[in-house]
């Protein structure tokens, strides 16, 4: 069994079109920057604090050989998607959407008392963003 240090499960994301991710990331959702650390003949991974969570952004020093697949979570198998739980559902949404990220599930609810939708940040990764009243 698990014993963790600290309560939160970090997520890593890797992306050639650093300036771009670190902008929605930072400036649209509003994740601050913890740090940063190189590695050589790699990249940058940047650290953005999400509540007790880190998303790491491992920032390409190369382009890479292929690319996340399109077509949101059930598109394929493995890691497909972050999954956040907000107070700003609605607000959140519409800054994504005026930041032109596409909206692939419109904020609905899901069951009584809970409102959903999934987002794609700019490399297409799906977010799935929640409220509970």
């Amino acid at each position: 069994m698990l014993q963790l240090n600290e309560p939160a499960l970090h997520a890593g994301v890797v992306t050639d079109n650093g300036e771009r991710m670190l902008d929605f990331y930072t400036r649209v959702l509003g994740l601050k920057s913890v740090g940063e650390v190189s590695f050589p003949e790699l990249g940058v991974v940047h650290k953005l604090r999400c509540g007790h969570s880190l998303l790491k952004l491992l920032v390409l020093d190369q382009p890479a050989t292929s690319n996340n697949p399109r077509g949101g979570f059930s598109s394929a198998t493995g890691y497909r998607y972050l999954c956040m739980s907000i107070m700003n559902l609605d607000e959140v949404v519409d800054a994504c959407r005026k930041d032109g990220c596409d909206i692939p599930v419109a904020v609905k609810e899901i069951r009584p008392g809970v409102k959903a939708a999934m987002i794609e940040d700019p490399d297409n990764n799906a977010i799935e963003l929640m409220q509970m009243d």
